[in-house]
Parts: structure tokens; C-alpha cells; sequence
């Protein structure tokens, strides 16, 4: 009698919680299509109440017409076999004939002394369908200004290039900065500081021919494009001036910042090209930033002109890329170590960051070697001495008590990825170092996802069964789109400082953030937020649910890390 009795609690425990979930459509069918459940989130998503539906037919309620015979069969082998089939996205029908995009997972509950009923479980996906749009909107436009951000400037200056090839046409690229910006955040405010770009753009927008001339790189960095100047190179150097001048005087109307009046100065950096030259868009963007860069040395001028003794900035790339074909041979290379935690701050795993010390140049930034390496193809040395000192460090690690549970995340680049081959050089690594894989875990780009996914996904099919879990780094910012990622067999998400930069309650920071950790949470992925730099930005993004974080708040990358101090 005790017996049945707990077992009843149990099944009353369960059936309250399917019947109070909100976040879980949740529907139970005979073998013909009649519900037999249908609770609370159901009348939600579908529009039929319990009253409706109970009764009533699978095939008539929710199934679009063009699928009924499609789910007829897969429900008659699920009775069948006594099993569900894989999950998948579909698009049901609401009681109003609207399409319901879900994720839907189904069984069949088959208990002795009872009939089989199949039950299936759906996640609205419209939600996430609209924060889609906005992680995508946001990927292409700065969220303060509106203008279009680096990403989608570039693509567009990309274009304009060779389009007129048998005419010689001149552009000009602005490259516009404002001086001592810093001093207006530090001494006014973040709040006057935004303003100040506001303002800033509102300004350039005057001069903009089209929208797809005018972006806001980054800070307090806006560039805009004047194509089709014409074939004579010095009237179009002079209308390029002109138009700086410009700018620049109406960037210096007065404007009120927090009840004062303030006065703007910027400086102009400008390139001109010839679009019959097929410059690339980061080139003549450089060739921008040289000329800025000599504009803020100036006391004469704030506009300064890109020309050949700028090139010698270019001079060093070709030689750093010389370089780096022989940097592991050289030794020149060493990883950082960057702790990751959990919310009670216990170090869990770190990161390891490439470090390269260069003898003439000194300690040059990723940012800066990491596309030269892609683009001459040492990556995939330089990769696999990252991964063979990784397994090394791992090896060291198992052997101390203190450090033997950390496990390490290591960034693979898109190019080292998609080797052919690249899966059997990480077995031969694994094997010669006898690192354990289950302690190591790839950080991916967004942008490997923008080619070839059905061969992305079999590469990282093959390393999860190796033992390595697979995280998607910097998630919001790039390709990766919600309607593929559940094809993805993903371990982790891991938010973008961008976002966790701007935190504020109503901000699109905190917005994408709390979306990020909802889908990770829904698809039984951890979350991990990277650039964590104060107790502020720790404390709200534990409000918003992440549970592992990164950054200077938890300790700097050093290659000479210590478990016991972080």
C-alpha cells in the first residue's frame, strides 16, 4: 500500500509539472491521433484550449495539410516500434491557420496495463526567430548610432571595387576620429559620451551621397566613402578636403552635453583609389588609418592625405607575414593562460591564448598576426604547435593535484578546421603527448559556418567522439543563424564582450545576452561570458542566468599561470 501510494505522489509530482510548464508545449496522442493531453503551454502556442483539443484529432488541430501524410506515417512507426523519432524544427499550424515554427521531440510512453500513448514536446521557436533578426541586425549596424558597423562597410567597399572596368574612376575614403573623446566619458559620463557620437553621426549624415557610404567603425571612429569623384586625381583630392573641412566644421557646432555647452574637434585620415586598382576593402581602410594617424601628429592641419611614405606600415605586414613562416621554428611563440570560472568564481578551465614575441618588432597583437597568418597559410603550422603545447601543458596539469581537473579551451582557426586531415593530425597529437581529449575544448568561429556546414558538422562530429567538447565563440556577432544551429552537436556558447559591454537593464546588450543564455539553456549547452572586467557585469549577467565567466575581473592571461592564485 505504501508502494502505490509514493508512486502516485510521483505520478501527481509529474503530472503537475507538465501541467504548470509554460516554456514546454507538451501533448499526448493515441496511436490514431486523438489527444489525450494537453496542457497549459499548448493552449499557448497552438490556440486551442484543453477543452478544444481533448478529443479531438492530431491531424486536424495542428498539422498543416501538405504534412498530414508524412506524420501519419512517422506516428505509425513510432506506435510501432515503441519509440520516438529525432527531434526536428517544424512548422505547425495555430487555431488561427498561422504558421508556429517549434522544436518538437517526441516518444512513446508504453507501461504495463495500459495503451501506448505518444507524446510530443515543442518549443515555440518564434521568439527566437525575432531575437534571430536582431542578433543579425546587430551584426551589420552599430546599436548606439544606427550606422552600419565595420563588418558591413567593409562588404560594401569590397563591392565597389572593379566595378567600372574600363573607366577610371577615383574615390575617397574619410577616415574621421574624435580628439580626447576618452576625457568626455571619463569626466561627463558614458550617458554624454554616447551623446557626443550621436552627434557625430547626425553630422556626417549630411554629407553621406547613400547610406551605404557612412559606418561607425568603433569607438569614437566613423569613416565615410565618396565614390564616382571623377578620372583627375587632384580635383578629386581637392573635393575630398573640401568636404573634410566640412565635416570637420560642422562636427564643431556647440552641443549641450549634461546642462553644458561643448565643442567637438575631430581629425581626418584620407585615401584616395583608383576602383580599377581592385584594392581590398581592410587596404584601402589602412591606407585611411595611416593618413589619420599622420593628421593627429600634425600642428598645422587636422586632415592629413595617404601617399607613399605612408607604405612603410604596409612594408612591415609583408615582413611580418614573412615571418611567421618561421616563428615556431624560431621560438618565438608562447601561449597565455586565462582562468574561467563558474558563479561561485572556482576556477574550472582556462583559455590558451597565442602570444607572439617578435625580435623587431616586439610583442605583436593576435589581432593583428592572426589574419596574416590565415592569409598566407602559416595558421595551420603555427595551429598545430598550439594544440601539441596544449596537450603537453594537459599532460603537466594531470600530474598536479591542484591543477589536474582544469580542462582547456583552445581557439582552431576556420582554415586549420576544414583540413581534410585535420581531425587525424589532432588524433596524432592526442597520442603523442597522451593528453586526455575529454579535457580539451575547441573554440570555433561563427564565420566557419558560412561555407560547407554539412562538412563542418562531420569534422565536428568526428572530434566530440574523440572525447573534445566544441564551443561556438563569440555567438551573435557573425553567420551562425538559430534555424542551423540546432544541427550544430555544440557543448557550449560563448557570449561576446560587445554584449556583455552593455549590460544595462533595457540595453540590447543585456537583451541578446538573456536570449544567448536562454537558447543555450534550452538546448542543454553551458554559457560562458568572455570580457567580465567588473562586479557589476558579473552580478547581472548571474541575474540573467549565466553560470561561467571570463575576464580581468577572474585574473589576466599570463603564460606563467598558477592554479592557486586565480
Amino acid at each position: 500500500m505504501p508502494k502505490r501510494s509514493t508512486q502516485n505522489i510521483s505520478e501527481a509530482r509529474f503530472r503537475k509539472l507538465c501541467d504548470d510548464t509554460q516554456a514546454m508545449s507538451i501533448q499526448g496522442y493515441r496511436a490514431d491521433g486523438t489527444v489525450v493531453y494537453w496542457n497549459a503551454a499548448s493552449e499557448k502556442i497552438y490556440g486551442y484550449s484543453a477543452e478544444e483539443a481533448l478529443g479531438g484529432s492530431l491531424f486536424e488541430l495542428i498539422i498543416p495539410e501538405g504534412m498530414t501524410d508524412l506524420v501519419r506515417h512517422d506516428v505509425d512507426w513510432m506506435f510501432a516500434n515503441r519509440r520516438g523519432i529525432p527531434p526536428a524544427r517544424l512548422n505547425l499550424k495555430h487555431k488561427s491557420g498561422a504558421t508556429v515554427p517549434v522544436f518538437s521531440s517526441h516518444t512513446v510512453v508504453d507501461l504495463p496495463n495500459d495503451e501506448p500513448i505518444m507524446f510530443c514536446m515543442d518549443a515555440d521557436l518564434r521568439a527566437l526567430d525575432s531575437a534571430e533578426a536582431e542578433v543579425q541586425r546587430l551584426s551589420y549596424f552599430d546599436p548606439l548610432t544606427d550606422l552600419p558597423n565595420r563588418r558591413l562597410f567593409l562588404e560594401r567597399l569590397n563591392t565597389i571595387n572593379g566595378v567600372s572596368p574600363f573607366e577610371k574612376t577615383m574615390s575617397a575614403l574619410l577616415l574621421i576620429d574624435i580628439d580626447n573623446f576618452h576625457s568626455i566619458n571619463d569626466s561627463l559620463g558614458y550617458e554624454s559620451g554616447d551623446q557626443a557620437l550621436i552627434h557625430c553621426a547626425k553630422c556626417l549624415m549630411n554629407f553621406a551621397k547613400t547610406s551605404d557610404g557612412l559606418a561607425r567603425l568603433g569607438k569614437d571612429e566613423f569613416t565615410l566613402l565618396l565614390p564616382d569623384l571623377g578620372n583627375d586625381v587632384a580635383k578629386a583630392a581637392t573635393q575630398a578636403e573640401q568636404l573634410a573641412q566640412c565635416v570637420l566644421d560642422e562636427i564643431q557646432q556647440p552641443l549641450t552635453l549634461n546642462n553644458k555647452t561643448h565643442k567637438l574637434y575631430a581629425r581626418v585620415g584620407i585615401t584616395l583609389f583608383d576602383r580599377n586598382h581592385n584594392l581590398d576593402g581592410n587596404t584601402i581602410l589602412t591606407q585611411a588609418d595611416i593618413a589619420l594617424k599622420s593628421a593627429k601628429r600634425r600642428l598645422d592641419s587636422p586632415i592629413s592625405f595617404f601617399d607613399k611614405q605612408m607604405e612603410a606600415s604596409l612594408h612591415q605586414r609583408l615582413h611580418l607575414s614573412q615571418a611567421l613562416h618561421h616563428a615556431v621554428g624560431n621560438q618565438q611563440f608562447q601561449i597565455a593562460y586565462q582562468p574561467q570560472v563558474n558563479r561561485y568564481q572556482k576556477l574550472i578551465s582556462c583559455e590558451a591564448l597565442l602570444r607572439w614575441q617578435h625580435p623587431e618588432y616586439g610583442a605583436i597583437s593576435p589581432a593583428e598576426f592572426i589574419p596574416i597568418a590565415e592569409a598566407n597559410g602559416s595558421i595551420i603550422e603555427i595551429g598545430e604547435w598550439v594544440l601539441q603545447s596544449c596537450g603537453e601543458k594537459l599532460v603537466e596539469w594531470s600530474k598536479r593535484p591542484e591543477f589536474e581537473h582544469l580542462s582547456l579551451s583552445i581557439n582552431v582557426s576556420s582554415l586549420q578546421f576544414r583540413q581534410a586531415d585535420f581531425v587525424d593530425r589532432v588524433q596524432d597529437i592526442i597520442t603523442r603527448t597522451g593528453a586526455d581529449p575529454k579535457k580539451m575544448r575547441f573554440e570555433l568561429t561563427e564565420s566557419l559556418m558560412a561555407h560547407d556546414l554539412g562538412f563542418i558538422i562531420e569534422q565536428m562530429k568526428k572530434l566530440r567522439k574523440l572525447g573534445i567538447s566544441l564551443s561556438l565563440d563569440d555567438f551573435g556577432t557573425g553567420y551562425a543563424s538559430l534555424a542551423y544551429l540546432t544541427q550544430l552537436p555544440l557543448d557550449e556558447l560563448k557570449i561576446d564582450r560587445a554584449f556583455v559591454n552593455d549590460l544595462q537593464p533595457q540595453s540590447k546588450g543585456a537583451l541578446l545576452a538573456e536570449t544567448i543564455i536562454s537558447l543555450g539553456r534550452s538546448m542543454n549547452l553551458a554559457v560562458i561570458a568572455e570580457g567580465v572586467e567588473t562586479q557589476a557585469q558579473f552580478e547581472r549577467l548571474q541575474d540573467l542566468g549565466c553560470e561561467f565567466f571570463q575576464g580581468y575581473l577572474f585574473g589576466r592571461p599570463s603564460a606563467s599561470f598558477d592554479a592557486s592564485s586565480s
